[in-house]
C-alpha cells in the first residue's frame, strides 16, 4: 500500500497493482482565477498518472476540476462517483467525455483489486462523500471535506475498528462570515482559526487515527478581490502543535503529518516527506502571483468587459422562488439585492420572496440584504447553474442592514444549494431514485433530529468541535 498527496485534495493510492486518484485539481486555477493550489504540484508529479480509476467525491470545482480532467486523462478512464439523488455529476462528465462512470451506493463498496477494496459514505445536504480505501491490512479514510459526525460517522467506525490515516481539511471554505461587511465586530462569536484546528484534531482523535493528515485546504487566493483572504486560512503547520497535545491529554498513540504534494507513505518505505516551508507563506505568494499575473491580468479584462445578463439572473430566480414552497418564502420575508457592476454602471436586481418576483430596482432600501458580485460571475452562475460553487469562491461582498438578517443570508445560500443539486422543487424528492438514495441515508434524518432536539428545543447552544468525543476540552494555541 502506498499514498501519494498531489495537490490540495488529489490523492493518489496504489496497491495490488491497481492506481486511484481522488478529486484532481491539478492544474490551474479554480473559481474565477480566485483559488490557486498552495502549493503547487510539481509538473514531474502529475505528469503520466494513468490512473485505473478516478474517485469524485462531490460537485465543488476544487474537487471536480474540468480542466484538470480533460488535459491529464483519458476519457476512457473508469470515473467512480456516489450515488445521490441528483444525477447532475453524470450529466458534467458526459458533457466532458467521460462515459465510463460507476455509481456507488451509500455505505457500498467496489473491489478495485484482490486485496483492494473503496467504499463510499455520504454526509450533509450538499451531497458530499468520504472514501475509505482498503488494502494490504491497511485503512485510509480520506474525509476531505465531508465533515460527518454522530449516527452517520459511528456508521463508518463501527465497520472500521482500525484506521490509519485520516486526511480531512482543516479550514473554512464558506463566505460566512469572512465576506460579510464588518464581521469582526458584528460576528465575533462566529467560528474562527482556532475552532477549525480544534475541529480537526478531536474529528482525528475520535475516530482513531493513527496518523491525521490535514488535507483539501490547501489553497490560496490570488485574485485582487480575494487576496486579502489568505490571512484567514489555517496552515497545516499550525495544527501538529496542538494535536499532539491533545493526543497527550488523551493518552493516543497518534501523529499528525504535515504532507505537502509529493510527499508519501507505503509500507515498506514509512513517511518520504517532501519538504516546504509554510512559514514562508507570503514570500511564496508574491511568487505565485508574479508567475500567474498574465492569466490574472485576461480574468480582470475579461471581467471588466462583461456585460450583466438581468434576463439569465430574471429566468434562474424567478425558477428558484417558484421552487420555493410558498409558506417558506412568506414566513421569510426576504428582500435580496444582487449588485454588480460592468461598462454600462451599476445594476441593482432584487429578489423579492414574500413577492415571488424578481426586478431591477433604481433605490435599495434599508432592510435589504445586499450582495455584489462581478457580472462575469453572476452570468455563470445563472446561466450555467454555479451558485453551488458560488461561496466558496469569496468572490462576492455582503452587505447585511443588521446581525438579525444572517438568518436571510444562509437560507439564500441553503435555497441556492438545494435548488441546484435538484432537491427543489421538494417533488424531485419523490423519484424513485432519490427516495432509495435516501432510504440508505436513514441516519441523518436521525442525527437531524437530535440536533433539533438539543439545540431548538431544549436550546443547548451548537458546538462543532464538541460533536467528537475525546477528554476534556483545550485551548487551541500557536507554538
Amino acid at each position: 500500500m502506498k499514498f501519494t498527496v498531489l495537490s490540495h485534495a488529489g490523492l493518489l493510492v496504489e496497491h495490488d497493482g491497481v492506481r486511484i486518484i481522488s478529486d484532481p485539481w491539478l492544474l490551474g486555477s479554480c473559481y474565477w482565477r480566485s483559488w490557486w493550489n498552495f502549493p503547487e504540484p510539481p509538473a514531474e508529479l502529475i505528469k503520466n498518472l494513468r490512473p485505473d480509476y478516478i474517485y469524485f467525491t462531490h460537485l465543488h470545482w476544487d474537487h471536480f476540476h474540468g480542466a484538470s480532467l480533460k488535459k491529464l486523462f483519458p476519457r476512457t478512464t473508469r470515473i467512480l462517483v456516489p450515488k445521490v439523488p441528483t444525477t447532475r455529476m453524470l450529466r458534467d462528465l458526459a458533457w466532458l467525455g467521460f462515459h465510463n462512470v460507476t455509481e456507488i451506493p451509500h455505505g457500498g463498496q467496489i473491489r478495485l483489486g484482490e486485496d483492494f477494496t473503496l467504499h463510499s459514505y455520504q454526509f450533509d445536504i450538499a451531497v458530499d462523500s468520504a472514501m475509505l480505501l482498503v488494502g494490504g491490512g491497511y485503512t485510509i479514510f480520506n474525509c476531505n471535506d465531508c465533515k460527518s459526525f454522530g449516527f452517520p460517522l459511528k456508521q463508518v467506525t463501527d465497520r472500521f475498528r482500525k484506521i490509519d490515516f485520516v486526511l480531512r481539511s482543516h479550514s473554512s471554505a464558506s463566505a460566512i462570515p469572512y465576506c460579510i461587511e464588518g464581521y469582526e465586530t458584528t460576528f465575533p462569536h462566529l467560528r474562527s482559526q482556532e475552532d477549525y484546528i480544534e475541529e480537526f484534531s478531536r474529528f482525528a482523535l475520535h475516530v482513531g487515527a493513527r496518523y491525521a493528515i490535514p488535507f483539501a485546504s490547501n489553497h490560496c487566493f490570488l485574485h485582487r478581490d480575494t487576496f486579502h483572504f489568505n490571512r484567514m486560512a489555517v496552515s497545516p503547520q499550525d495544527i501538529p502543535p496542538y494535536y499532539q497535545r491533545l493526543a497527550a491529554q488523551a493518552n493516543r498513540q497518534t501523529e499528525c503529518v504535515v504532507m505537502a504534494p509529493g510527499s508519501s507513505w507505503s509500507d515498506k518505505e514509512g513517511f518520504k516527506i517532501v519538504p516546504f516551508d509554510y512559514s514562508k507563506r507570503d514570500e511564496y505568494l508574491q511568487e505565485l502571483r508574479t508567475r500567474h499575473e498574465t492569466k490574472l491580468a485576461q480574468q480582470y479584462e475579461k471581467e471588466e468587459q462583461t456585460l450583466a445578463d438581468f434576463d439569465s439572473f430574471r429566468a434562474y430566480f424567478e425558477g428558484l422562488l417558484s421552487a420555493i414552497p410558498w409558506p417558506v418564502r412568506n414566513w421569510l420575508k426576504s428582500r435580496i439585492v444582487f449588485r454588480t457592476h460592468d461598462p454600462r454602471g451599476e445594476h441593482n436586481w432584487l429578489v423579492d420572496m414574500k413577492e415571488g418576483n424578481v426586478r431591477a430596482i433604481a433605490n435599495v432600501s434599508d432592510d435589504c440584504v445586499v450582495v455584489e458580485t462581478p457580472a462575469s460571475v453572476l452570468n455563470d452562475c445563472t446561466k450555467i447553474w454555479m451558485f453551488s460553487v458560488w461561496t466558496a469562491s469569496k468572490r462576492l461582498k455582503i452587505h447585511l442592514p443588521s446581525p438579525a438578517h444572517l438568518k436571510t443570508l444562509r437560507a439564500l445560500f441553503l435555497f441556492l444549494d438545494l435548488y441546484e443539486l435538484e432537491t427543489l422543487p421538494l417533488s424531485k424528492n419523490f423519484t424513485v431514485r432519490a427516495m432509495a438514495v435516501r432510504l440508505r441515508r436513514w441516519r441523518d434524518v436521525l442525527e437531524a433530529g437530535r440536533l433539533f432536539w438539543r439545540h431548538v428545543v431544549a436550546g443547548r447552544p451548537f458546538d462543532m468541535a464538541g460533536l467528537y468525543d475525546v477528554p476534556a476540552r483545550m485551548q487551541p494555541q500557536q507554538e
